[in-house]
This record gives C-alpha cells, structure tokens and sequence, in this order.
C-alpha cells in the first residue's frame, strides 16, 4: 500500500514539475511587420485609402521589434514601440488570431515613454496574431488604422518594460530612448533598428499633439473584449480623388511629406540633379581626352610616314629600272 501511494506522489509531482515548465515565465524578442491593408485579406480601413502612401506611414510608426512575455499561467503579453508618439494620440488595439475573421478590442499600459517614442504592453491570444491598430495623428487632423504581426522569436529581450523588471533597464536610461542596448542572440534585429531609425523622417515645422499619458496608465475602450466593427473602404472611390482637405492621405501633402517621407529619398534624388564632378575626376577626363589625341596624332604621324617611305623607295626603284633600260 505504502508503496503505490508513493508512486502516486511521484507521478503528482512529475505532472505538476511537467505543468510548471510548459508554463514557465519567458521573454522573447520577436520582429513586428507592419501593414497598411489587411496581412490576410488584403482589406483597407483606413480612410485615406492609399496603400503607397499608407505603407510608408505605418513602418515609419512602427518600430520593428517587440517583446513578447508568457507567463507562469500560460497568459501572453505583447510590447510594441511606436515612433512619432509627440504626433499622436487617443491609440486603440484589436487582436485576431492570424486568419480569422474578426478583430477584438484590448485594454494596453503604457510601459514606457521618451520625447518621440511610446511602449504598450497588452495581451494577446496567441503568437499567431494580427494587430489593429488606431491612434489619432494631430498634423493630418484625423485617425489611421493600419495592421501588423509579430514573428521570428528569439529568446530575450532589448530594452523594454517587463512583467518581472527582469533586465530592464533604468528609468533615465529609457527616457534617454536607449533603444539598441540588446542581446546577443539577437544582432540582426538590432541593424535593423539602427536602420529604420536613419530613415526616419524630418518632423521641422510640424506641431505636436497634446498627450498626457504617464507610463502605468492603461488606455483603450470601455468594453474590453469587444467586437470591432470594419469598415472595408477598398472599393469605394480612391482618397486620392478627394484631396487633402478632408484629411485623407495623398501623395503631394505637404504634412504627408513631412511625417511619412524619410530625407534620404529627398537627399538622393537633390544629390542625383545637383552632382557636378570634382577636380579630380576632370584632370583625370582631361587627361584621357589630352592621351587620346596624342594617340591619334602618333598613328596619323605614322601613317603619313609610312606613306612618303613607300612613295620614296617605289620611286627609287623606277629610277634604278630606268637606269637599267638606258644602259
């Protein structure tokens, strides 16, 4: 008897030790990729209605990592960073599992904050999600939806909040926006933060929107939970027909330019009309032309001399024959 209750014991503690490593507290860095339609359906709710112009916006939002936390009882909560934060506010958050049919409203804390920068932590049901995103941006006038998922998860984390504070860093580090302090296993992750933030846009001459959130605050709807209701606009007549006086997104916008452009196109295609070649490279063009014509001049030179030699020994030849026939 004593012996079957203790191989009772040991199968308890076997199944609980087996239940609290698959649900074990972990951290993974993880690459958000951001969409301006639908990643699955290819759908568009934003109202400017302009997928060239919308993508732009939303990778120059969304910074390309994320942490994602599991905790002890299996829960998981995703952080993402939005850049541009002094230009936005009231942001909302929606999840799907990655190929249903419709999105869910999530509450999200506000994990941490710099001047242009913004942290959210919410909960997600599963890896395999979709976000839908809004928030309201001040120098368009008006809200944007767009889209994103995470993948490619690595175990780890950079620089953000955490559930445990467990390699987080300090208060005056993160308001400091020290965002490439990561780990190891995680490098290319990295280059790619260095190089998404090298294109971010020239904000000069734009205004800031009002925004008071404080890092803990929890923001998103009253109902929690909740379906969202689409508004699909793909099919209805292009924002580019409207202009940007009703606050849609168009190409020739000067605050479009400003927000969702990065320098670096503008600065390239300046540089394209404007290059003249140096000094050096005209010497060296000076040069070649200068060689090239001494070439010429030597083969025509040669050329003429050939010529009068032949002329002159054909010519000696026809003396010494008629020399030959006077004698």
């Amino acid at each position: 008897m004593k012996n079957k209750m203790k191989a009772i014991l040991l199968s308890l503690l076997i199944v609980i030790s087996m239940i609290s490593n698959v649900f074990a507290y972990t951290q993974e860095t993880g690459k958000a990729t951001p969409y301006y339609a639908h990643p699955v359906t290819g759908a568009i709710e934003d109202p400017g209605n302009n997928p060239g112009i919308g993508q732009g916006m939303t990778e120059n939002v969304l910074s390309p990592q994320a942490l994602l936390e599991t905790t002890d009882d299996g829960r998981m909560f995703l952080s993402v960073r939005y850049n541009l934060a002094n230009y936005i506010k009231n942001e909302t958050f929606a999840v799907q599992n990655y190929g249903d049919e419709d999105f869910y409203s999530v509450a999200a804390e506000i994990t941490g904050r710099t001047e242009e920068t913004r942290d959210y932590r919410f909960e997600i049901p599963s890896k395999n999600i979709v976000v839908r995103a809004t928030f309201f941006v001040g120098p368009m006038g008006r809200d944007v939806i767009f889209y994103y998922t995470i993948s490619d998860f690595v175990e780890g984390n950079t620089d953000f909040a955490t559930l445990k504070n467990i390699g987080t860093p300090s208060t005056k580090d993160k308001n400091q926006g020290l965002v490439n302090d990561e780990v190891e296993e995680n490098g290319d992750s990295s280059q790619e933060i260095n190089a998404h933030q090298s294109t971010m846009p020239n904000m000069e001459g734009l205004t800031p929107v009002e925004n008071n959130v404080q890092v803990g605050q929890i923001i998103g709807p009253e109902g929690e939970g909740k379906k969202i209701e689409q508004k699909i606009v793909n099919s209805k007549m292009s924002a580019g027909d409207l202009g940007y006086s009703h606050g849609l997104l168009t190409k020739d916008s000067p605050i479009i330019k400003k927000l969702y452009y990065s320098e670096d196109s503008k600065g390239e295609k300046n540089s394209k009309e404007k290059t003249v070649p140096g000094k050096i490279t005209m010497a060296c063009i000076y040069g070649l032309i200068a060689l090239a014509v001494v070439i010429t001049s030597a083969l025509l030179i040669t050329v003429a001399m050939s010529f009068i030699y032949k002329a002159k020994v054909e010519e000696e030849l026809n003396q010494k024959r008629s020399d030959v026939y006077e004698d």
